[in-house]
């Protein structure tokens, strides 16, 4: 099944579970935002982020991790740290890139 913007905008605020090196590690979907088409053909999917919030430590490394959640089952996505907000210095944020 393929990742749609449709089909994760409505699970924003919801727990994710990573599996990692660490062990199981909880992610929240706190935003889900679509990006501009550019000039892609209408055939392909309109591009989309998602940010995901979790603890401070363990800290994840850009990888392709199995996430689990209730609703979407099991999917691998690459998720890439991004820059920390000052407003919330002890969350990790997280970026997942659809294109």
């Amino acid at each position: 099944m393929s990742t749609t913007f449709e089909s994760v905008n409505t699970l924003v605020g919801s727990p994710f579970v990573a599996l990692t090196e660490h062990g199981p590690v909880e992610l929240v979907l706190v935003e889900a935002t679509e990006r501009a088409r550019g000039h892609l053909p209408e055939q392909f999917r309109t591009p989309f982020t998602l940010l995901f919030h979790g603890p401070d430590a363990p800290r994840l490394s850009q990888a392709t991790y199995t996430l689990s959640h209730p609703q979407l089952g099991s999917v691998q996505w690459m998720l890439v740290p991004s820059m920390p907000d000052t407003r919330t210095p002890n969350i990790a944020r997280y970026e997942a890139l659809f294109g």
